[in-house]
């Protein structure tokens, strides 16, 4: 019968702490190999973000340096008297700086001096404009019908619903659409909206004075 050896007792069992070591000396050893393997990899990626932060670097600066120069055109564009001079800035800022906010607030400043419907229609279809922006221009629009008698483009414009800020002027000038009663109702309508403008207000008051309200 054999017998098996003795089991030295001089030799220690392994710790916690020794395969813990052991465990953290094979994950570091795994990581060291796979970033040799890809060491091209890496340099390439690193190389792509850090072209990908310059080019965003680039391309900021480049946007801010088209925002100041419409800025700059429109700002011309108000500050001279001629109106040939000023229709020629504010279409220069229309044509080439058409994505910026500078773009639609030259089309506001065009609509009075030409082609007025082209003009507020591009501000009301435009997205990037403000709620407010587009609630005016249509407003407008529909007052500029008005005043060329075609009451039928004005109404489809005024039967738009609009911010409570522009809800005054809207009935008024759907009250300079109706006659008699329905003309009264909509002074009415005016009247009991928010008002921004005493003139217009006061101008309510003596038209509604007149149907004896």
């Amino acid at each position: 019968m054999q017998h098996n050896a003795p089991i030295d007792a001089s030799i220690d069992a392994p710790t916690g702490q020794d395969v813990n070591e052991l465990k953290r000396d094979m994950r570091s050893a795994k990581i060291t190999h796979w970033l040799q393997k890809n060491q091209q990899l890496l340099i390439t990626a690193t190389v792509i973000v850090l072209l990908a932060m310059a080019a965003g670097g680039l391309w900021s600066e480049k946007q801010k340096a088209y925002k100041e120069s419409a800025a700059v055109i429109y700002s011309q564009a108000l500050s001279v008297t001629d109106d040939l001079q000023r229709i020629t800035l504010l279409q220069a800022v229309i044509k080439d700086y058409t994505d910026t906010g500078y773009s639609i607030l030259a089309h506001i400043r065009l609509a009075p001096l030409a082609d007025t419907e082209l003009h507020l229609r591009a501000v009301m279809d435009n997205n990037e404009a403000t709620p407010e922006f587009r609630w005016q221009a249509r407003l407008d629009l529909a007052y500029f019908f008005i005043k060329q008698d075609k009451k039928d483009a004005s109404k489809i414009l005024l039967n738009e619903p609009v911010g409570a800020q522009y809800q005054q002027i809207r009935y008024y000038l759907l009250s300079k659409i109706s006659t008699d009663d329905e003309q009264r109702d909509y002074l009415q309508q005016a009247l009991d909206e928010h008002s921004n403008d005493d003139v217009l207000k006061a101008d309510i008051e003596a038209k509604l004075a007149e149907f004896g309200s």
